[in-house]
């Protein structure tokens, strides 16, 4: 086959290769003008004989190729076939385009052209899934579309690739959302659309609008509707490297009845859906290494989004399930720390700790305010601790307790219970009548919250007696400008200590939520002493003074008046001293201010040159 298309991108071809005007070859080529004219309008154009032979020849080759072909062109495929779709012949437009692009498939015109004629196919069948599948592998049997090139960039030329890519994908979600079924059996069909990669995934940039993207919505529905074969399947396929700038921004919409909702960021959901999947499959799917590796993507994601908030949590329990509990442990309780009111985290935590921590940490659940039935799993664990501790009583009181909420929830208890309630420590005792006697155990569960807190170096600027409060300067980093100052209440310490002024400590702090420089002080050490450099520092230098003011500066260093009128300073005067570290709330920065004058050596020069004069 030798179109009229494939005829003229060979005049266009040589057009450009010898700079011949394109109008000129079609001349010539369709008889409008002889050889003679032609070779002359070539020789007005400064042509030589060569290079005319040349074009001549390939004008030449396209006539035998015209020869070839039964002594005709054929009709354009592409232009037959919009118009026979365009008339709603769908077979015919198949049948006239085919042929050509199994020889052609290369050309981008031919690929669009087969592409909507099959995305027709496709949505008539969207409703019978084999059909649908048939033609989905027709188009995958006879387009091999490139994302290399990325169809979605803003050039003009790549428009129409991309409206048919979108629309295919609309078409391959419309299926999956039929149910768990169609899904899995369009699948494989899917990987081949995509090129068994993520490029199809459009990358939108720094300028992300709301338009709905047909890729992103076709992800989140396969994600819930995949078997856990195929599931991990597509997510190796894409990975984790997709995600633009507007897959981590929040967005909202409008409902039925005029509610604003708002939806979690697109990234957050699909990590929040992976690790729950991860945490759910068997240990012969989700090997160690699967799940170590997805470890590392959540380091990352954490890192770089801290208003996500439950990725620490699933992070710990992939930590727990690859068998890391140190880590665990460590990331725990940090998320813990905020949920620290939530019976489940004691429960959590209560895995990853010794046997004395478990009760502690059971204990503490078990103070949290949950309804009855939530806890019934925190008694049952807690109920043979207590028995081996020979606490009777309180074992009797969760075990009755346990007992009315199971029956009054589900209308009956287990064997394990009815074993229990035989037994002598539960004959025997008299029951607990609340869980007061737990309360110290739950309170030193607090503890494990935070002995994963870094030992931070404070030192001690001022303390009020009269409120109870004591001020301090701390570095919020190795770098001096990272200076900040907090405060914390002394009877907020559950052990007493002897706070002294202008002393440094090593403590594990907290800062509460909504007051930033306010300080929750969990652990005091001593503290390191060439801390105190950094707020407390000797000197000798001369002093700068000007006769009409009251202060005076050494190396830049402000004296008051008081010492300066003290220790009678003039100019020039040498002076030893102490300098301190102090905050200055009216400028809003830290500075140094002499505190204390050691010594001071008088400039006789001064007066030699006074008498001289």
């Amino acid at each position: 086959m030798y179109t009229i298309k494939n005829y003229n991108d060979d005049l266009y071809r040589i057009c450009t290769t010898y700079y011949v005007r394109f109008k000129l070859l079609q001349d010539y080529s369709y008889h409008r003008i002889n050889q003679s004219g032609f070779v002359q309008q070539l020789k007005l154009n400064n042509k030589e004989d060569s290079e005319i032979t040349k074009i001549l020849t390939e004008l030449n080759k396209l006539s035998e190729k015209i020869r070839s072909n039964g002594g005709k062109l054929d009709p354009d495929p592409i232009e037959e076939a919009k118009q026979l779709r365009k008339n709603g012949k769908l077979q015919e437009a198949y049948n006239a385009i085919l042929p050509y692009l199994q020889v052609n498939n290369g050309d981008e015109d031919a690929v669009i052209t087969f592409g909507w004629i099959m995305y027709d196919y496709l949505k008539m069948s969207e409703g019978n899934i084999e059909n649908y599948i048939n033609n989905l592998a027709i188009f995958n049997d006879n387009v091999v579309l490139s994302f290399e090139s990325n169809p979605f960039s803003n050039f003009t030329n790549n428009d129409f690739k991309k409206t048919l890519i979108n629309s295919i994908l609309w078409s391959i979600r419309r299926v999956a959302m039929q149910g768990e079924l169609f899904a899995n059996k369009v699948f494989p069909q899917l990987l081949r659309f995509c090129r068994n990669g993520a490029k199809f995934i459009e990358n939108r940039g720094i300028n992300v609008n709301n338009e709905a993207s047909a890729s992103r919505l076709l992800i989140k529905e396969f994600l819930s509707k995949l078997n856990d074969t195929n599931y991990l399947l597509f997510m190796d396929t894409i990975g984790f490297d997709w995600f633009d700038k507007g897959d981590f921004q929040k967005s909202n919409f409008t409902n039925d009845k005029g509610e604003k909702i708002e939806v979690k960021p697109l990234a957050e959901y699909v990590l929040n859906f992976h690790s729950k999947k991860l945490l759910s499959l068997d240990n012969s799917m989700v090997t160690e290494q699967r799940i170590n590796s997805f470890i590392d993507v959540l380091n990352s994601k954490i890192q770089n989004n801290p208003t996500f908030e439950w990725l620490p949590y699933y992070k710990a329990k992939l930590l727990m399930k690859a068998n890391r509990k140190e880590e665990a442990l460590e990331t725990i309780t940090s998320f813990a720390r905020t949920k620290s009111k939530d019976f489940w985290i004691w429960d959590l935590i209560s895995e990853l700790v010794n046997d004395d921590e478990k009760f502690n940490c059971l204990c503490a659940g078990l103070h949290c305010k949950s309804k009855p039935d939530m806890i019934v799993g925190l008694q049952e664990k807690v109920i043979p601790i207590l028995v081996r501790k020979k606490m009777f009583s309180n074992a009797k009181f969760e075990l009755d307790e346990l007992i009315s909420t199971r029956m009054r929830k589900w209308g009956k208890i287990s064997q394990q219970l009815e074993e229990w309630k035989k037994e002598s420590w539960y004959i025997e005792s008299k029951s607990a009548e609340s869980r007061e006697a737990l309360k110290g155990y739950a309170d030193k569960a607090e503890e494990i919250l935070y002995r994963t807190l870094p030992f931070t170096n404070i030192f001690v600027t001022y303390i009020n007696k009269d409120k109870g409060v004591i001020n301090f300067a701390y570095l919020g980093s190795d770098s001096l400008s990272t200076l900040r100052e907090g405060y914390f209440y002394i009877d907020s310490i559950k052990e007493t200590h002897r706070w002294e002024k202008d002393k440094a400590f090593k403590v594990r702090m907290l800062a509460d939520k909504k007051r930033t420089n306010l300080f929750k002080i969990y652990e005091i050490v001593p503290g390191d002493e060439t801390f105190i450099s950094n707020f407390i520092q000797t000197g000798i230098g001369y002093v700068d003074k000007e006769d009409t003011n009251p202060f005076a500066f050494v190396n830049d260093v402000y004296i008051p008046p008081k010492l300066v009128e003290e220790h009678r300073i003039e100019n020039c005067d040498k002076v030893e001293y102490i300098k301190k570290r102090r905050f200055n709330k009216r400028r809003n920065t830290w500075g140094w201010t002499v505190e204390e004058i050691i010594s001071v050596e008088k400039n006789e020069q001064t007066g030699y040159r006074d008498e001289e004069y």
